[in-house]
């Protein structure tokens, strides 16, 4: 890998754009995967190596002084360690047609911010793809580079798994002019109040960077949502964060207390470490949501119970409220032989001992 101290100053002349089956120095383009602010990045073929490879090419314009410094400065930060978690540095040169550029290690897979788009993630997911990322910014604190840039789209999703950070451009690598405090890089909506307001930056500006990453995967809501940088930056600096589980209500309210030393204004409320911010969001996530205790269904025999219960009840209420009926006795107990007859006239016994006579006799 070349040292990116010894690149050449970038030419001045507008650099075409490569075609597939054209070459970037030995490098033979099969295709552009994408564009940045600092250039153009093609999957190429390595033909010494027989590997594919990433080639950034810096992009044409009145930055390109900075952005060429930019080159310098990667080189610069790759060179101090190999991460399993930190795309690699292969190589850069320059090409006579077009111009400097920077060859990576090929991440087959989508960049996060290509998963976000689609949606957020699954705590699971949230975490896996987080402890990679905590684990790459620790091996980056230890030397003392300081990212700057953690944004889903600098975070690659192999598909074999696994994580990559990515584009260590504007990293804060020690004795490297071009990153020297108090001037801002990076964006506006992951990006630390502090270095918008003071251009300071600082490890645990990175934790605040991956806070707010996590944030948004979880959510899929950024926790100052917007396109204006003007008025994201305003709200980073000023502005309160929704709680996350005010938008998901399924999370807990610890979750709601990792973020909220996680995206803490002062630097020092913040977790000591990337790997310590998503330790503790992994606790908060094993927690269900506070929630009504939902009862347990009755045993067959206890709805039995119940039922028999409520059907005397039932019985008994209705006895002691319907009206009262005469006693059957008075209608019913008195035989036909027990009933007095009034004793026969006088008249009513001749008549009957008298015979009766057939009419036409």
């Amino acid at each position: 890998m070349a040292d990116g101290a010894s690149m050449p100053a970038p030419m001045s002349r507008r650099a075409p754009d490569a075609s597939p089956g054209l070459h970037i120095g030995r490098y033979r383009v099969i295709r552009l995967l994408g564009e940045g602010a600092m250039g153009r990045v093609h999957l190429a073929l390595d033909p010494e190596l027989q590997r594919e490879v990433a080639v950034k090419v810096l992009r044409e314009g009145e930055a390109r002084e900075l952005f060429f410094a930019r080159f310098r400065n990667e080189m610069r930060a790759a060179a101090r360690f190999h991460h399993a978690n930190v795309v690699m540095v292969h190589d850069a040169g320059e090409d006579p047609a077009m111009g400097p550029f920077v060859v990576y290690e090929f991440v087959a897979g989508p960049s996060l911010r290509a998963q976000l788009d689609a949606g957020p993630l699954s705590a699971r997911e949230v975490l896996r793809i987080g402890r990679g990322v905590a684990a790459a910014l620790d091996a980056l604190h230890a030397v003392g580079v300081v990212h700057r840039d953690i944004k889903p789209d600098n975070i690659l999703l192999g598909a074999d798994g696994s994580v990559k950070l990515a584009d260590l451009g504007i990293a804060r690598v020690p004795d490297a002019a071009l990153t020297r405090d108090g001037q801002f890089v990076g964006t506006p909506a992951y990006a630390p109040p502090e270095a918008i307001t003071r251009g300071d930056y600082s490890a645990r500006g990175d934790v605040y960077s991956l806070a707010s990453v996590l944030y948004e995967a979880l959510t899929g809501t950024r926790p100052f949502p917007g396109d204006d940088a003007v008025r994201v930056s305003y709200a980073v600096v000023h502005d309160a964060v929704v709680p996350p589980s005010a938008r998901v209500p399924s999370l807990a309210a610890r979750v709601d207390d990792v973020f909220a030393a996680g995206l803490a204004r002062r630097p020092g409320a913040r977790p000591v470490s990337a790997t310590s911010l998503v330790s503790m969001l992994a606790t908060a996530l094993r927690e269900a949501p506070a929630s009504v205790p939902t009862p347990a269904a009755p045993r067959w025999g206890a709805l039995v119970a119940a039922a028999v219960g409520l059907l005397i009840f039932t019985v008994g209420a209705y006895r002691a409220t319907r009206p009262s009926a005469p006693e059957a006795t008075a209608t019913i107990a008195a035989t036909p032989a027990a009933v007095a007859e009034p004793s026969p006239t006088p008249a009513a016994r001749a008549r009957a001992r008298t015979p009766h006579r057939v009419a036409g006799r």
